[in-house]
């Protein structure tokens, strides 16, 4: 793939570490994110710093671990 602009990008543990270094990387990028993270603090913050690149970012709280987590 040659381009993220405009593209859709899942993330779970968007929170923090990886997942808050993939979501900034991809939102630089042109990204739309769907992102989601069980610390809720984190995926704030983490929401926070991609809200300041012209992308769309949806947001959820949700444990990825329980099959049938619903958002929090």
């Amino acid at each position: 793939m040659r381009s993220f602009s405009g593209k859709v990008a899942a993330i779970t543990g968007a929170g923090s570490g990886i997942g808050r270094a993939l979501s900034r990387a991809l939102a630089a990028e042109g990204c739309h994110l769907a992102l989601s993270d069980v610390n809720e603090e984190g995926l704030a913050e983490t929401v926070r710093l991609c809200d300041q690149q012209a992308v769309k970012v949806t947001h959820a709280s949700v444990n990825v671990a329980k099959r049938r987590a619903e958002a929090m």
